[in-house]
């Protein structure tokens, strides 16, 4: 049973695990902004969902190699976007008009960086004279994939004036002047990656050993706990999980971070037996003190908006905030700064379906919203009368099912483990009955030949002579036994005849 759910060229999951056999996509949901130019006067944003806007991912594993004394594969893995009009609403050249995520950040960054008046507002007229507004409107393949211009940024902190105030670093990601929301992952690798095979501890089947050519853990964050790399990649969870009990973790690259499914309960799912898990709703550093290594202020205390999670050390200083799609299961308060959300469990509310006898997803949704928070700061004119309000950007979707395919090879495999200990109960009971049985006849010969000692010996008589026998007289004289052939998976009788 445990020789099945191992990551080894023998096993049958080998396949599946290095070509994964069943469609993932990546459904991304756009906020427009309708009324960009009333922001910056104080007017409340109102939000417009654009999409989704999908994508088939493939996913391919590649310069695969093992280590035995640490039981684990290393392996790359390419990663292809390829654009579905048929499952979207909308195509890869939309308009869309999002809040300028950059001029935001780095008015974020100066105001953390000094509190001279006239080096904010020197600044802030230097964007603006480079064209740098509040939103900005994109095609829709730019902003997620192809890059739009910041060559703005780029030459603004190599300006020698901005030099003179102190050493700026620009992101390495964005020094060529562009910027994406999935800038170079697509048809690319992220490094090596390694995770256990599963051949000596089936527990550890497919949990992650290291990422990202030997990362054992994060170097993002104030604490260990919350630099630790745990559980899986998410595509595979080892077997024989007992929900409620065993608990599920995933690493996300996209949040820099790993999450915690949490069970619900059990359910039906295409007619497989599945234990269903979510995210939990995200807490604040108030409601869990052990999130404090999270927050990138001095305090983190004041990271205390419920339902709100700070990616600023993922994102390269920006800060931009992880919650769930259109503010589901945040501060009410929220919603009220921003019109056009509309939180809805059905759609918004990610969900996890498992196969608890083999680990595998049978369905699977995660779903994930990313905004960024306005300030009104007084020493920058663009920003001076605008309200504050935490603004969305963009929230997306991973989803995968099983296809018809595999759900029946799903079912046909968890109906045969179902059954398997009664399998095994009447193979231990049939090999009992055989010995017994067997034991029967000997002491039943035994008794009879005893018996035959004790009566007084016929005369012997001078047997015949011996002719041939004919093929059938010779078929019908053998007598059947069985010989018992076992190995690591099932008890098998054959028949076999009696040589005389």
């Amino acid at each position: 049973m445990h020789d099945l759910f191992r990551i080894t060229k023998s096993s049958p999951v080998f396949k599946l695990w290095k070509d994964i056999p069943i469609p993932v996509y990546m459904k991304f949901h756009l906020f427009n902004v309708t009324n960009p130019d009333d922001i910056g006067q104080g007017a409340k944003p109102i939000l417009r969902e654009m999409g989704p806007y999908t994508y088939l991912t493939k996913m391919q594993k590649y310069d695969i190699t093992k280590n035995s004394t640490r039981d684990t594969v290393k392996y790359k893995q390419n990663r292809t976007f390829f654009f579905q009009p048929d499952l979207s609403v909308g195509r890869e050249d939309d308009q869309v008009t999002i809040i300028n995520v950059l001029f935001i950040a780095v008015s974020h960054m100066a105001n953390d960086f000094t509190d001279l008046d006239f080096i904010l507002e020197t600044l802030d007229q230097m964007l603006v004279d480079r064209d740098e507004r509040l939103t900005r409107t994109v095609k829709v393949k730019d902003i997620l994939f192809d890059g739009i211009s910041i060559q703005t940024y780029v030459d603004l902190v190599n300006d020698p004036m901005v030099q003179q105030a102190g050493e700026i670093e620009f992101p390495e990601d964005y020094k060529d002047g562009l910027f994406a929301l999935l800038k170079g992952k697509n048809g690319t690798h992220d490094g090596f990656w390694e995770m256990y095979s599963g051949r000596k501890n089936s527990k550890q089947f497919a949990q992650i050993y290291s990422i990202q050519n030997g990362r054992r853990k994060l170097d993002l964050y104030k604490a260990d706990s919350c630099n630790a790399i745990n559980g899986s990649d998410g595509t595979f969870n080892p077997p024989f999980i007992e929900p409620g009990v065993t608990e599920l973790y995933a690493f996300v690259p996209e949040i820099c971070r790993s999450v915690k499914w949490q069970y619900l309960f059990n359910a039906v799912t295409y007619g497989i037996n599945v234990a269903r898990y979510t995210l939990p709703a995200i807490e604040s550093v108030p409601e869990n003190p052990d999130k404090w290594c999270f927050c990138p202020k001095e305090d983190p205390m004041e990271c205390d908006i419920s339902g709100m999670e700070s990616l600023t050390a993922c994102f390269q200083g920006a800060p931009v905030q992880l919650s769930k799609p259109h503010f589901l299961e945040t501060d009410r308060e929220l919603l009220k700064g921003v019109g056009g959300m509309r939180p809805d469990e059905r759609k918004h509310q990610s969900k996890l379906d498992i196969h608890p006898l083999t680990g595998a997803t049978v369905e699977a949704q995660v779903r994930l919203q990313f905004s960024i928070d306005l300030v009104p700061w007084p020493a920058m004119p663009s920003f001076q009368n605008a309200t504050r309000a935490m603004i969305p950007f963009a929230w997306i979707e991973l989803s995968a099912t099983l296809d018809q395919l595999n759900l029946i090879g799903l079912w046909i495999l968890s109906s045969f483990l179902e059954i398997w200990p009664v399998l095994r109960v009447l193979n231990i009971l049939g090999a009992l009955g055989t010995i017994s049985i067997g034991s029967m006849i000997g002491f039943a010969r035994k008794s009879k030949i005893d018996k035959d000692s004790d009566a007084p010996p016929k005369e012997q008589e001078k047997p015949p002579g011996k002719r041939l026998l004919t093929k059938s007289e010779e078929e019908e004289s053998s007598e059947p036994v069985l010989e018992e052939i076992q190995d690591d998976s099932s008890v098998t009788f054959i028949t076999k005849a009696k040589e005389e």
